[in-house]
C-alpha cells in the first residue's frame, strides 16, 4: 500500500513539473523589489536567476565577443539579437531570455537598435572611435521616462557604444565595441556590463502583484 502511495506521489510531481514547464513565464519585479516569474495562469514564484554583474571599467574580466547576423538578410531574429544580461545570442527555447533581448543588428542596413519590447525605455549612444583601454569613466545615459522607440544608430568599425537597458524588469548599463563588420551581413562586437554611473539610480517601477 505504501509503495502505491509513493508511486502516485511521484506521478503527481511529474505531472506538476510537466505542467509548469509547458508555461512560458515572464520576468518582473514587485514594488518591494522582489524578482519574480509570472505564469500565464496568473500564478507566480520567486525568480532565483542572478541579475547581471557589472565589471569595473579597465579591469578583468576581458570583454565578451559575439557575432550578430543581419536580421534583414538571414530572417533569423535570435541570431540578430543579443542579451547583455545573460550573455547569449541564441536561446532556442527562450528559457533563459524569455525573448527579452537588449540589442539588435541589421534590421535594415547596418543599424543597431535597443528598443526590443513594448515597455522599453532603453537608450544607445555612439561614443566614437575608442579602444577598451581608452575607457576611464562611464557617462550617464538616462533612460526615457516613458516607453519610447529609441532611434537606431549605424554600426561603425572601431566605435564604442553605450547602452542603458531599461524596461519593467531590467535596469543596467553595458558597453560594446564594433570589431568587425561585413556590410548588410554580420557585425562582431566585444562587450561588457559596466557600473551604473547615475548617482541616484532608482529601482525599477514594477507590477503590483498579489500572491495566488
Amino acid at each position: 500500500m505504501r509503495h502505491l502511495f509513493l508511486a502516485g506521489l511521484v506521478m503527481l510531481q511529474v505531472l506538476l513539473a510537466d505542467s509548469t514547464l509547458a508555461q512560458s513565464p515572464t520576468r518582473a519585479v514587485t514594488e518591494a523589489g522582489q524578482r519574480v516569474l509570472l505564469f500565464p495562469d496568473g500564478s507566480w514564484k520567486p525568480d532565483v536567476s542572478k541579475p547581471p554583474k557589472a565589471s569595473p571599467v579597465g579591469k578583468s574580466p576581458k570583454p565578451g565577443r559575439i557575432t550578430l547576423l543581419a536580421r534583414a538578410k538571414y530572417k533569423d531574429y535570435e541570431k540578430a539579437t543579443f542579451s547583455f544580461e545573460h550573455g547569449v545570442r541564441d536561446d532556442p527555447k527562450l528559457e533563459l531570455t524569455l525573448n527579452d533581448w537588449d540589442l539588435e543588428y541589421g534590421n535594415g542596413g547596418d543599424a543597431l537598435g535597443v528598443t526590443m519590447v513594448t515597455d522599453d525605455r532603453s537608450r544607445i549612444k555612439d561614443l566614437g572611435t575608442l579602444r577598451w583601454s581608452d575607457i576611464r569613466k562611464i557617462p550617464e545615459l538616462p533612460a526615457h521616462p516613458v516607453p519610447t522607440r529609441e532611434p537606431v544608430v549605424p554600426a561603425v568599425v572601431g566605435h564604442m557604444y553605450l547602452v542603458h537597458t531599461r524596461d519593467s524588469n531590467s535596469d543596467f548599463y553595458a558597453l560594446f565595441r564594433v570589431e568587425e563588420l561585413v556590410h548588410g551581413d554580420s557585425c562582431t562586437i566585444t562587450w561588457k556590463i559596466v557600473p551604473n554611473p547615475e548617482p541616484d539610480s532608482a529601482p525599477n517601477k514594477a507590477l503590483q502583484l498579489t500572491a495566488r
